[in-house]
């Protein structure tokens, strides 16, 4: 009888493993699912509807003004190409060889919404390079990893520019899950030494807190750490890293590279403890943070457009 038991209950738990492993693999392939698809090219095409209104852009102008010259480079990470968007300031006669800020776009973005921004550091002679992030608008690539393997096309993109003007200073700016591949690509191998400065406007400081919002809104009735758990490891197998590796707060520690966080207390996207964490992460000799009360996520631009350019200006200033 306690053979027959014991013979039972070793039955009876190999089951529980079986099922428990695959109900985990199931959530995990569910979670990795819809944290690495978040968005699609077909989603993020051409430009909206009133977008130069919106942000007072005379387009005929701009065109006019700057000329803009379409390029797309080889990724060194995987087989796609990185389309961009790359205009001449007036003052540079059209040549690579100057000062060049590169804009890194929010999710659901693409790189035509950089184009009130790089109005802006075109006017103070910056050349820009504006780019389309991993399953965006023209760049094919298959996954979105909240800047995790999005760094490396940035990564592709500093080592362009500096390429074409060695010896000029390069700049960035990251939008939202932009700022995070930003900041993770400044804290990767020699970019630190290639980046001038860089600015982070709403950034995304943690891969695991945005996979539990998302798992939080579908309401299903499962432990939300659960469901993350699981996600991560798929995510471990599938893409070789981990949520909390993507955590650019972690990842910038070390940075000495001049940053400037912007960010809001309303922000519901990015909440404000995520810049206020990479900023506390950072040396204290060369970070700032500029955090305004009432704008919504990546708004701040137009609540407080001269006061943002002043903050950009006085720490450019400071930093040169």
């Amino acid at each position: 009888m306690k053979k027959r038991l014991r013979i039972f209950l070793t039955v009876f738990a190999s089951v529980l493993v079986v099922l428990f492993i695959g109900l985990s693999s199931f959530i995990g392939l569910q979670v990795f699912a819809g944290s690495t698809q978040l968005i699609t090219n077909d989603e993020t095409m051409g430009v909206a509807d009133g977008f130069w209104e919106r942000y007072g852009i005379d387009k005929k102008n701009f065109h006019n003004t700057y000329k803009v010259e379409k390029i797309a480079i080889p990724s060194s990470y995987e087989n796609h190409t990185i389309p961009a968007d790359y205009i001449y300031a007036a003052q540079s006669s059209n040549k690579k060889n100057h000062p060049t800020v590169i804009l890194v776009h929010g999710m659901g973005d693409n790189r035509y919404s950089n184009y009130p921004i790089a109005e802006f550091f075109l006017e103070k002679g910056y050349n820009i390079v504006t780019y389309d992030q991993r399953s965006t608008n023209e760049n094919t690539a298959q996954y979105t990893t909240f800047g995790y393997r999005e760094k490396y096309d940035l990564i592709d993109w500093v080592n362009y520019v500096e390429q074409q003007a060695p010896e000029q200073e390069i700049g960035i700016w990251g939008a939202s899950y932009g700022g995070a591949t930003a900041g993770l690509a400044l804290a990767n191998e020699d970019m630190d030494e290639k980046v001038n400065f860089l600015l982070l406007d709403c950034p995304v400081s943690s891969m695991e807190w945005m996979v539990e919002q998302e798992m939080e809104t579908m309401d299903i009735g499962i432990p939300v750490s659960y469901m993350t758990w699981c996600g991560n490891i798929v995510n471990k197998l599938k893409l070789g890293f981990t949520y909390h590796d993507a955590h650019v707060a972690v990842a910038m520690k070390d940075v000495k590279t001049p940053v400037l966080v912007i960010n809001s207390k309303t922000d519901s996207v990015t909440p404000y403890f995520m810049g206020k964490d990479i900023y506390d992460a950072l040396p204290e000799s060369n970070r700032e943070i500029w955090t305004v009360e009432d704008s919504e996520h990546c708004e701040i631009w137009l609540d407080y457009n001269q006061e943002y350019r002043d903050k950009i200006e006085g720490f450019l200033t400071k930093y040169e």
